[in-house]
């Protein structure tokens, strides 16, 4: 075989290689999370989860979420009102640094309210810059150096006013800067991320 013909097999080779990581990473990843692991909610189920709920405090002015212990949060993921799609929105505030008491119990209801675009929730030990796949490293089995401490998997956009969403929970067991983030190609390094600071 000629050298022209190894290379067609390379390219075939890197090219099926390439659309089954594609499809696996739009899925969910190889690690944490699944396609089938969310629920829909209507506007109203939207609007009664979307409250502070006690020992959870706000300071608009600051765009920090206070956290006293155990508590839960609702996460909008791609808010259409943002300056950016590529951001988060918790009690009204976008991409707001959470500050949260050590020991803490946190669910997180992820809830995808953008109109076309998929996000995730993404728990990670380690701040931007983030590169444009962040989610890659995963996929290799590896962490990379993001320190992923927990993950959902990708939600689908708003159809017919329903809003896809799932449930996280973590407990912040040790003090230090954790971070939030979504693993959709592109959209952390656009800027949809934010702060924890446990202390």
């Amino acid at each position: 075989m000629n050298r022209y013909g190894f290379l067609g097999i390379a390219v075939v080779l890197f090219i099926s290689v390439l659309l089954i990581f594609s499809a696996v990473y739009l899925w969910g990843g190889f690690a944490g999370g699944s396609h089938e692991n969310y629920g829909f909610m209507n506007q109203s189920e939207l609007s009664a989860i979307n409250t502070a709920s006690p020992g959870v405090n706000v300071s608009q002015e600051n765009s920090t979420v206070f956290v006293n212990g155990s508590a839960h949060l609702a996460v909008m993921a791609g808010p259409m009102n943002a300056p950016s799609m590529y951001s988060f929105e918790i009690l009204g505030v976008i991409n707001p640094e959470i500050q949260i008491t050590r020991g803490s119990d946190i669910q997180f209801t992820v809830v995808n309210i953008d109109n076309d675009s998929y996000h995730n929730f993404v728990l990670s030990t380690s701040g931007p810059p983030y590169p444009d796949f962040p989610g890659m490293e995963m996929m290799s089995g590896s962490s990379g150096g993001y320190g992923y401490a927990s993950m959902t998997g990708y939600l689908p956009p708003e159809n017919n006013g329903l809003y896809a969403y799932t449930n996280i929970s973590y407990n912040f067991s040790s003090a230090g800067i954790y971070w939030y983030l979504c693993t959709y190609p592109g959209h952390a390094q656009d800027g949809m991320f934010g702060k924890i600071l446990v202390t």
